[in-house]
């Protein structure tokens, strides 16, 4: 069976999305030989390495992870003020909560290797660690060396005072590889901030080096959010588990085993479809006709993971139309039943903006160009009613707003399919 190598990136509280890929790696009975970490990415790597997911899930879903810190701010803004008030914050009660949940005889007794990354201040070089070159019994403090955010007070190991291991390199790959695997995978819950180095598998003569990156909020370094961490591991879950063909999708997640149904509304574009489509996007002369198709295409060349086919329009269309209907997007879900909840979502507020005062409120801002204090979904309900009905904004949606015009004609060709289906 593969053997893989881990890497988790520093990333602050944003590290709840790396617990996340470890529930689906347990879910997909992945092996690992080594695992390594820098900050945040090194306090991850040793619940890791001593095998303790309950305890990594419990630690960022409850009050604990909090309160890491001697201080009742809770926003990066008034921590920065209060870091250069104090020289540094104290995150004493962090060693406190390590001392809890890190069993340092565990990792050291683990199958798994475990390395570390932290940044020698006082030597003014890095400091790259597997766990037999840590002193038995200081573990947790090169832990808490590698995880010192430049906010924080430097920690000081005999003498040596260390910082943050990101300010080196956030994603240390090597020490993994000095395992001897063959196969990496990257875990990336950065921010943009410390030190990423770009790296291919043949740099370190792999065979595979997998990298598995949020694809959407996880919040601030310095985010002390519990929603936020509940909702960066599913994000971290259903990513890696996409990353191993286990769903389908780019924005959504789609369970692979319902994508060919024979009975789905979702089957393949027809010729007369995208001639339908292709048809709605004349403008009338063929210089801005040309121009208004290469903007859809283009759009839609985003959503299919660049394989723009008669098969992949659809599914493009469906999860561009869900986001404008800001449908939940942390979830599973078949095509169909996505699809179900756009076009129910799209009716409901249609009723909305037609029977209540809604749409004449609609209507006055939308003519006096006051777009900022109406409700989006329902103004892109009223402006895909309206292109029904006038040449004009059907232009004004291509030329302005493609996505809008996209979830426009893809409703059109749904609602045409349903009808037929019910004629049949």
């Amino acid at each position: 069976m593969k053997e893989y190598g881990l890497v988790f990136s520093g990333g602050g509280t944003r590290g709840a999305y790396e617990i996340g890929t470890w529930k689906a790696f347990n879910e997909l009975g992945l092996k690992f030989k080594a695992v390594a970490g820098t900050s945040i990415g090194a306090i991850n790597s040793a619940l890791f390495a001593q095998g303790d997911y309950d305890i990594a899930y419990n630690l960022w879903t409850n009050t604990d992870i909090v309160n890491f810190m001697n201080y009742e701010e809770s926003n990066a803004v008034s921590l920065f003020v209060r870091a250069v008030k104090d020289k540094g914050l104290d995150i004493s009660p962090l060693k406190n909560l390590l001392l809890k949940y890190i069993d340092e005889d565990k990792i050291r007794k683990s199958d798994i290797d475990y390395g570390l990354v932290t940044y020698s201040v006082t030597n003014m070089k890095p400091v790259m660690l597997n766990k037999k070159d840590i002193p038995k019994g200081k573990l947790i403090d090169y832990i808490i060396a590698s995880a010192s955010h430049p906010m924080f007070k430097l920690k000081e190991i005999d003498g040596v005072k260390y910082i943050d291991g990101g300010v080196y390199d956030n994603m240390p790959i090597s020490l993994a590889v000095k395992s001897g695997v063959k196969d990496v995978i990257c875990v990336d819950a950065s921010s943009g901030l410390g030190r990423t180095q770009s790296y291919t598998k043949d740099d370190f003569n792999l065979d595979s080096l997998t990298l598995i990156k949020y694809s959407g909020s996880i919040g601030r370094v310095l985010d002390f959010n519990l929603s936020m961490a509940k909702s960066s591991i599913n994000m971290g879950y259903l990513d890696t588990m996409k990353c191993f063909n286990k769903y389908s999708g780019v924005k959504y997640y789609f369970k692979t085993d319902t994508i060919n149904d024979s009975n789905s509304y979702m089957n393949p574009l027809k010729d007369e479809e995208l001639i339908k489509i292709l048809d709605m996007m004349e403008l009338g002369d063929a210089n801005s006709t040309r121009a208004a198709r290469f903007s859809i295409m283009r759009h839609l060349y985003k959503y299919c993971d660049g394989k723009l086919t008669m098969k992949t329009i659809l599914p493009a269309c469906l999860e561009i139309a869900a986001e404008i209907f800001e449908i939940e997007r942390l979830k599973t879900y078949t095509m169909d039943e996505l699809l179900d909840i756009v076009l129910k979502e799209y009716q409901d507020t249609l009723r909305k903006i037609k029977f209540t005062n809604e749409g004449a409120l609609i209507k006055g801002k939308f003519k006096a160009l006051e777009f900022n204090n109406i409700n989006k979904k329902n103004l892109v309900t009223y402006l895909i009613d309206l292109s029904d009905k006038h040449f004009n904004n059907k232009k004004l949606l291509i030329q302005f707003l493609p996505k809008v015009f996209i979830t426009y004609t893809f409703l059109n060709i749904m609602f045409e399919r349903k009808k037929n289906t019910a004629l049949d």
